[in-house]
Formats: structure tokens, sequence, C-alpha cells
């Protein structure tokens, strides 16, 4: 059972105490597009609030967090411009200025001006970013498993894990 931000419990089948979409109890709507569109929120819903809770209390850093710094390594050797990694993300800027200024803090990214354009504000890991990000990607890759592992346990989840995943 995971308990949400807003004090909500869920099941792995994505049922919680709100009404916040579909639940297994309701069954399908007619469009088979809207299903899987539900079967998708759950089931990010779900995984998401697990990795939340997992990264937080095992490294003291956010799911949003974890994605921004990835999302910066995955561009390297280049530093990412700050709208490029607010798109990337699927965020605004307001958003990720608040991320950036938590992980600078941390010390694990650095921001600047570009070489191309020094009116545009780039973003990069700094070594201790790198280390440290190796630790989070461990724990976020190990709940990550577990989090589908148990998402499969689902009637309402697992059909669409088994669309979606490889056969392992």
């Amino acid at each position: 059972m995971v308990r949400t931000s807003r004090g909500n419990r869920s099941e792995p089948d994505g049922d919680t105490e709100s009404d916040t979409g579909p639940t297994a109890d309701r069954g399908a709507t007619q469009d088979p597009t809207l299903d899987v569109w539900w079967q998708l929120s759950r089931l990010s819903g779900y995984v998401s609030q697990i990795l939340e809770r997992k990264l937080m209390r095992s490294h003291g850093i956010g799911l949003t967090d974890f994605i921004a710094l990835s999302t910066i390594r995955r561009a390297a050797p280049k530093a990412l411009q700050m709208q490029e990694l607010a798109d990337e993300m699927g965020v605004n800027q307001s958003t990720l200025s608040r991320v950036a200024t938590r992980l600078e803090r941390s010390e694990l990214v650095e921001r600047g001006h570009s070489e191309h354009d020094r009116r545009c504000i780039v973003i990069r890991l700094t070594d201790a970013g790198h280390r440290e990000l190796a630790h989070y990607t461990e724990t976020f890759s190990r709940e990550l498993h577990t989090a589908f592992e148990m998402a499969a346990l689902s009637p309402a989840l697992s059909p669409l894990l088994t669309r979606i995943l490889p056969e392992r």
C-alpha cells in the first residue's frame, strides 16, 4: 500500500480513497484509446509514488530532481539550455527554476551562460552530481523493477504491462 503526498492510500491496481479516475471496479469505457490512457495514467501515478518515496527516503532527493539530473546526464558532454531541459521534462520555466536552484544549492549542477549565445543559460552536472546520480540511479532502477513487478499483480494494470514491457 502506498501513501500519496495527499495522504491517500493506493493499492497496486491504482485504486485510491479519493475519486481520481476509473478503478478496476468501474470497468472499461467504450473507447479503447481512453482505456489505455487511463491505464497509463494509473500506472505512471502508482510507479511515480513509489519512486518518489524511495528516492526521498534513501537519498533526500525527489523524483523531479532525479529526472532533471538524468536528463542533463543524457545530454552530456553538451550542456543543456534551461529551455531545452524544461521541454525534455515537460515542465514550465518556473518549476525548472526551482528544481535547478535546489540542485545547484546541493552542488549537483551548475548553471552558466552558453558559450555560443551569452543570452542563454545552460545547466550541467558537477563532478559531485555525476557521482551522486550513479547512486540515485541504482535505487531508481531497483525500485522501478519492483514497482513494475507489483503492478503486474494488479488485474487492472497487468494487461497494460504485458503490452508495453518486453518479455523477460
